[in-house]
């Protein structure tokens, strides 16, 4: 199952450019095979360009959540590969913006 960084406060999941395994850009969420370490959730928000002090750049703000692929694959549609919209996971569902 794979995993995403979700902002607790917001139910935001981090989202931002990045590039596939053909090297192509696109705009979606972070994932990870295996549960994030603070390490890496920590690298996340800074590849995002998330600083501390930013509005959700606190790591204590972040947790993972897991998701089936087919939650994973909706989440990455509703983003549009669109950097102005935003997803978030509330009350077991993606709401997108």
């Amino acid at each position: 199952m794979p995993y995403v960084m979700k902002h607790a406060p917001s139910g935001t999941i981090l989202s931002f450019a990045q590039r596939n395994g053909y090297s192509l850009a696109y705009y979606g969420i972070r994932l990870w095979e295996d549960l994030p370490d603070q390490t890496q959730m920590a690298e996340a928000l800074a590849e995002a360009g998330i600083a501390p002090g930013d509005a959700g750049g606190e790591l204590g703000e972040w947790e993972p959540l897991s998701l089936t692929e087919h939650e994973a694959k909706m989440a990455n549609v509703k983003l549009r590969n669109d950097p102005k919209r935003v997803v978030a996971y509330r009350d077991g569902a993606f709401i997108a913006k």
